[in-house]
């Protein structure tokens, strides 16, 4: 199988936004604070659960410097791919954990789903852009989000199918050091996140504790769990308030603004239940003002805040900076009037709460568990603790 190293020196120094890494130490077991790795990469491994008579492929990043790493498991969001989040990878991986990508059974599904960007953006496509400024006058109507369209055709065999993958990678750990030299020393197996967006929040949730009407799949091997756009009290996902009531490793749930799901019930204080009903002990809820579903992702473009408005907006007028089209008159939660959101700098904040999540209870990094303490962070970003 081919292998090959990746020397991500440019990328770490951007995700971190810190000065130039300094040479690492003959020997060295770990990485020191803000010190970034070269990054190696086993791009594909094909895993066989006999139990299951599934393959599961995976791909895996380490940092080639020192070791043992805590490992981060991710799972992707309904119709995504093991190859996705590779900012979100990248960072995490250069700063001293290694990451595996499982691809669950629904990867690739919505590849032919239509683009709904332009629908997220309360925008007119561009043959009826004419009518841009009558449409501007109004907050834009409730669009489902196509990821979270899911639920009618997702059961509890889906469910447990994918919390088996995850289960399913911490069994297969030893194969991998042994197929796979370079993994040798690399992961610590006592130290065990898994991370997911949407329906990976969901397995990440499962794996964490969470109980889905009859299913528990819970795994006492993982350490802590970060979910990214959680879902929230459903009982077409099985979830009720004591459903999280198990869930007892250090969890963090994000969310944003404008993160919406499949219907109009469906909105960040839905996605907030999901800590809200999570046993106090270790459990954090962050909330990122603009955030929507895309932008844990890193791939959401710069767009305008207007998913949330308040008051009657004016006539729009053109940015010169940008060529679009904005109504000066929004009132939008969080950002100054006329404001456009970088999402870019949406998705830095993101990926940095969640190092500090990571730093706190996998490395036990004092100062990163007081950062996560302070109540509110950089961009009106706050952080709740229980």
């Amino acid at each position: 199988m081919k292998r090959f190293l990746i020397t991500l020196a440019a990328l770490a120094v951007a995700a971190c936004a810190s000065d130039q890494p300094k040479k690492p130490e003959a020997g060295k077991a770990s990485l020191a604070e803000g010190e970034a790795s070269p990054v190696g990469v086993i791009p594909t491994a094909l895993l066989h659960d006999a139990q299951r008579n599934k393959d599961v492929d995976v791909s895996i990043e380490y940092p080639t410097r020192g070791g043992p790493f805590p490992l981060i498991i991710l799972s992707h969001a309904y119709g995504g791919s093991n190859r996705g989040y590779e900012s979100l990878v990248a960072n995490w991986t250069s700063h001293g954990y290694v990451v595996i990508r499982p691809a669950h059974a629904d990867a690739g599904a919505m590849r032919a789903t239509p683009p709904r960007d332009v629908a997220e953006r309360g925008e007119e496509p561009r043959s009826n852009r004419g009518r841009a400024a009558q449409a501007a006058q109004q907050p834009p109507p409730f669009r489902p989000n196509p990821a979270e369209e899911i639920w009618d055709k997702e059961r509890e065999p889906q469910w447990r199918d994918r919390a088996r993958d995850i289960s399913f990678v911490i069994d297969s750990l030893p194969g991998l050091e042994e197929r796979f030299p370079e993994l040798k020393g690399k992961i610590d197996r006592a130290k065990i996140v898994v991370a997911g967006h949407s329906y990976g929040a969901f397995t990440a949730m499962l794996v964490g504790g969470m109980r889905a009407g009859g299913l528990n799949v819970a795994d006492s091997r993982v350490s802590a769990i970060l979910a990214m756009s959680p879902q929230g009290v459903a009982s077409n996902r099985g979830l009720t308030a004591e459903s999280w009531r198990d869930v007892k490793v250090p969890a963090m749930f994000m969310t944003g603004s404008r993160d919406f799901g499949a219907v109009e019930t469906e909105t960040p204080d839905w996605r907030k239940t999901a800590y809200e009903n999570s046993p106090a002990g270790d459990k954090y809820f962050v909330f990122l003002p603009g955030a929507r579903t895309a932008t844990f992702t890193g791939m959401a473009p710069l767009m305008p805040d207007q998913q949330i408005v308040t008051g009657t907006p004016d006539l729009p007028t053109r940015d010169p900076r940008t060529g679009q089209m904005v109504s000066q008159g929004m009132s939008t939660v969080g950002r100054n009037n006329g404001s456009y959101i970088s999402e870019r700098a949406l998705f830095n904040e993101i990926r940095s709460i969640a190092m500090t999540f990571f730093d706190a209870y996998l490395k036990s990094e004092a100062k990163a568990k007081e950062r996560l303490t302070a109540g509110q962070l950089g961009g009106g970003v706050m952080v709740e603790k229980k």
